[in-house]
């Protein structure tokens, strides 16, 4: 039976710095060292279930001027480079000078690193949406391709996949789809947090429907989800910075982000990749 394709990306953020930021440490730490093993895992996975292809890495501004070597080896390791905005704000709580501004800053970063402009874009934790069309016409100027909204599989006339027109400029979307469950009340997307906490099905059923309605599935993880050891946690003491409420609740997230379904990830992506193969960077959509 022949495999249906997809993509396969990471968003390459550094957890432990962009959550010490959003909680107001003054010097938030990176972890440069657990970024290395989450890249040595991403080709351990590129060369077992994807064939040696490559993958795309959305890369934050602030990682690349932190870990320069790291972009760089990735680059040069033959991976393509997107951009994951400056810092891991969210995009709707900005004003479009400051959203200009920081795509500027990280596009520039990178360009510094690898000598070229990335091609894609995908905004942390998805937050471009159909209404903030300003910032659409922002990403047209600087990039080919965007993969920032998000959708779901039953609602075909919101699949927003394809090349779109902003004052006259063009923009490919590559859409992030999702599967409706609980009669519709809750909708698992295919990757990250819903990989790791639900059960396979739900994804391959998700890529599926996905095909089904003419769109090429996409599955993205970040570096913290495929790591083994907790490499990006955040001490109790280093939220001090919170007051007591937010800051039990923000170790509870961690846990989930940091603590569960992590090993699980190994035996999905193969029993995913039975049924669908990774064909590459996603720039390689472009010329479908």
């Amino acid at each position: 039976m022949e495999k249906i394709p997809f993509y396969f990306s990471i968003d390459f953020e550094d957890y432990t710095h962009d959550l010490g930021r959003s909680i107001g440490n003054p010097k938030p730490e990176s972890r440069e060292k657990a970024l290395e093993l989450s890249y040595l895992r991403a080709q351990y996975f590129s060369e077992r279930f994807f064939n040696g292809k490559k993958i795309t890495f959305f890369v934050t501004g602030v990682l690349a001027r932190k870990s320069p070597e790291l972009i760089k080896k990735i680059f040069n390791d033959g991976h393509e480079i997107g951009c994951h905005y400056n810092f891991h704000d969210n995009i709707n709580l900005t004003t479009r000078e400051d959203f200009a501004n920081n795509l500027d800053t990280a596009i520039a970063s990178i360009h510094e690193i690898i000598g070229e402009k990335p091609l894609g874009f995908r905004a942390p934790n998805f937050a471009i949406d159909e209404e903030n069309t300003w910032a659409y016409e922002e990403l047209a100027k600087r990039f080919v391709y965007d993969s920032s909204f998000r959708t779901s599989v039953h609602i075909n006339e919101t699949l927003n996949d394809g090349q779109f027109d902003f004052n006259g400029n063009k923009l490919y979307e590559f859409c992030i789809f999702g599967l409706p469950v609980l009669q519709g009340n809750f909708v698992v997307r295919t990757g990250g947090t819903f990989l790791r906490l639900f059960p396979v099905r739900l994804t391959i059923k998700a890529m599926k429907k996905t095909k089904e309605l003419g769109h090429t599935p996409l599955i993205y993880m970040h570096p913290y989800e495929i790591t083994l050891n907790s490499d990006f946690w955040v001490s109790w003491k280093d939220l001090k910075y919170l007051k007591l409420p937010k800051r039990i609740l923000k170790w509870a997230r961690q846990v989930q982000w940091c603590k569960l379904g992590h090993r699980t990830v190994e035996k999905k992506l193969q029993d995913i990749c039975e049924l669908f193969e990774h064909q590459g960077p996603m720039k390689l959509l472009i010329d479908k």
